[in-house]
């Protein structure tokens, strides 16, 4: 506004407006119906206008409780910038005796804001930032007290109110006390019609219709879904108690009629039954209701809920079926050590019935030695981690044991274990006598052999004459073939001894560089007749690295690793190997250039016998026992070995192992 207008708008403030003009223009506002539009916020902004014009103010505001001790501006009109602003708040905290002056008088005039009692805390801070010199401050009322404030302020030079501007602002506080009351109702309104949106929605979502009977008189009302539910058109069918009857299977009306008996007696109502559909389906549905007793003239009735839950019958009848048809054991199991619930392969696989796994804790079922690692294992479960591959013994009726093999999960809700398992029994034993098999016939071949492997040397030494050329080679071929027999049974008897726990493994500080450079002068000879070199690279590998290892099973690991990738590495190539140093870790990995490892054979790469191509080994030579006796002995020594490959570039074999500490360890 410029220096003209300002004039213009003290001077109309000095000769302010008579009672007869304010009593018409509050008659004007009154009238409009901007004062109650759905929009609250353009009721506000039109009234603090017009107070603003009517009344040659400059600033006129009002405030909202928006807390109990909070006052937060809903609408801010300036008159020299024609605008509108919200947001700012007042705490009771802050300007204890202006909240208190509005809650003993309707109304406070302030021709001087800075020195009034119920202003004068405003000083320091608001009134000298924005120049306000005068302040007129009605009460607006709520239905449930003191609701807000309007505010009129004055800026530059004192104002003294008039007793007809004081009248005006209380009319127009109890024209705001109006619209707040409006306002809260509509917003209130809104909520209720929210509330029902979300109702119907949850209400179609989970199938849940909504009911009332009428006992004494058979009337029956029904929500839309409940329609919907029976499958029923609403403006075809007229529900009432006798029709509900008629829709209910008839298998389950008795249990029904006792259901409303019950709950005549108890208040309650919560029964799960069949009805049939106008088109002969069947559908499942779960009723709840509350008893009502009758009060004075309103008669007894039953108020209740009714879903369908025709799928969840369905899929839990589905889960009982395959509880029941599993070979497998299914059980649940407290957290008292009781089973809750078993299936029918349970008591099939011990030969106990239902009743007595379920009558004792199921520790007494377990073997004596393997109580504390049950134990152990139900108390990590507790601790958040999911059982798979544990095995323990359990007794059958007819005292001897099986053998579970568990996988099994803890609802940390309800803190019971879900459990499922096999008998591998027969699979033990099975393996324990193929591993005797495997066993017996190594040991009964090696003293043949051994004789064998003597002769043929012996022949070969020339020590029994001289044999022409074609003898020589066919005598050659046949102690090679002796060398890779005797092979295959030490790998054999030395993976029995690592199952069985027999292997001596003597664990002792050991220099790693010596010992790889070993190992690589040991088995440069395997690559010779092909041009393959062994390259060793150890820069910065310090000669006195020590890994706690039995160096004579460290080489056995070395020698297999080496001789692999010779074996699968094209004529003339380099295999090599490298010692690394990660933190408290070594690894020394060995990485050939030949055709790599398939995909779909990676994850058999350790175990016995394993080959990717049975014609391919043939051709380069092996047992397929070497890696899985190599992750066997690493394993033992406190190492770990893993690899890395692409079919097509090669592979990566790596044995890793930790920094010796200073303790010398040793293990059989």
């Amino acid at each position: 506004m410029d220096s003209t207008s300002a004039a213009t708008q003290t001077s109309a403030a000095t000769a302010a407006r008579q009672g007869p003009q304010l009593l018409a223009l509050q008659a004007r506002i009154l009238a409009s119906p901007l004062l109650f539009s759905s929009d609250t916020n353009l009721a506000w902004q039109f009234l603090t206008k017009q107070i603003s014009k009517t009344l040659y103010a400059d600033r006129v505001s009002i405030w909202l409780f928006s807390q109990s001790d909070v006052l937060q501006c809903t609408d801010l009109y300036q008159y020299q910038l024609n605008s509108h602003s919200s947001g700012v708040c007042l705490q009771r905290s802050n300007y204890p005796k202006y909240f208190n002056a509005l809650k003993q008088h309707a109304l406070i005039a302030a021709p001087d804001a800075a020195s009034h009692p119920a202003t004068a805390e405003f000083n320091d801070g608001y009134l000298q930032s924005t120049g306000i010199r005068s302040m007129l401050d009605a009460v607006i009322q709520s239905e449930y007290g003191f609701g807000g404030v309007i505010c009129v302020e004055q800026v530059s030079e004192q104002r003294s109110w008039s007793v007809d501007e004081q009248h005006f602002i209380a009319a127009m506080a109890s024209m705001a006390s109006t619209v707040h009351t409006f306002s809260r109702h509509v917003q209130l309104q809104r909520e209720y019609q929210l509330v029902l949106e979300r109702q119907e929605m949850a209400s179609r979502n989970a199938r849940i219709g909504f009911w009332e009977a009428n006992i004494s008189s058979g009337e029956l009302w029904w929500s839309p879904m409940v329609y919907d539910i029976f499958g029923v058109d609403p403006k075809l069918f007229s529900p009432s108690v006798e029709l509900f009857y008629q829709l209910v299977h008839p298998d389950d009306r008795a249990m029904v009629q006792q259901s409303e008996q019950q709950a005549q007696l108890l208040g309650e109502q919560n029964v799960v039954h069949r009805i049939v559909l106008p088109d002969g389906r069947l559908r499942w549905v779960h009723e709840v209701a509350k008893w009502t007793t009758p009060q004075g003239s309103a008669p007894a009735r039953l108020i209740g809920s009714v879903q369908d839950v025709t799928q969840q019958q369905q899929t839990s009848g589905e889960l009982q079926q395959f509880f029941l048809l599993s070979r497998d054991i299914l059980c649940i199991a407290n957290q008292q050590n009781y089973f809750e619930r078993v299936n029918t392969a349970f008591s099939r696989i011990t030969g106990y019935s239902e009743a007595e796994l379920l009558s004792r804790p199921f520790t007494d079922f377990i073997h004596p030695d393997d109580l504390t690692s049950t134990d152990a294992e139900v108390t990590e479960q507790q601790q958040g981690r999911v059982t798979s591959g544990f095995c323990n013994r359990y007794q059958h009726k007819d005292g001897h044991y099986v053998t579970l093999q568990w996988s099994s999960v803890l609802d940390p809700v309800t803190g019971k274990l879900y459990a499922s398992a096999q008998d591998i029994t027969e699979r033990l034993q099975l393996e324990r006598i193929k591993n005797e098999f495997v066993s017996t016939v190594s040991h009964e071949l090696r003293t043949p052999l051994t004789s064998i492997n003597g002769a043929l040397a012996l022949v070969n030494s020339g020590c029994v004459g001289t044999l022409p050329p074609q003898a020589l080679q066919l005598l050659q071929l046949a102690n090679n073939n002796c060398q890779r027999l005797t092979s295959l049974i030490d790998d054999l008897l030395d993976i029995e001894k690592l199952s069985a726990g027999m292997m001596q493994i003597v664990l002792q500080p050991q220099p790693v560089l010596t010992m790889v450079q070993q190992s690589v002068v040991d088995n440069s000879p395997y690559g010779r007749d092909r041009n393959i070199q062994l390259q060793l690279h150890s820069t910065g590998c310090d000669e006195q690295l020590l890994i706690n290892v039995d160096s004579l099973r460290f080489a056995q690991v070395m020698a297999n690793l080496l001789s692999n990738a010779i074996k699968f590495s094209p004529d003339a190539a380099t295999v090599e190997v490298k010692i690394e140093q990660h933190q408290q870790q070594v690894r020394i990995s060995v990485t050939d250039i030949g055709p790599g490892i398939a995909d779909a054979f990676k994850a058999a790469i350790f175990q016995r016998f394993s080959q990717a191509d049975s014609s391919d080994t043939r051709q380069k030579g092996g047992t397929g026992l070497g890696l899985a006796l190599s992750k066997q002995l690493t394993e033992s020594m406190q190492g770990s070995i893993g690899f890395s490959s692409s079919t097509g570039a090669g592979a990566c074999f790596y044995i890793d192992f930790p920094l010796w500490s200073g303790k010398a360890e040793a293990g059989d």
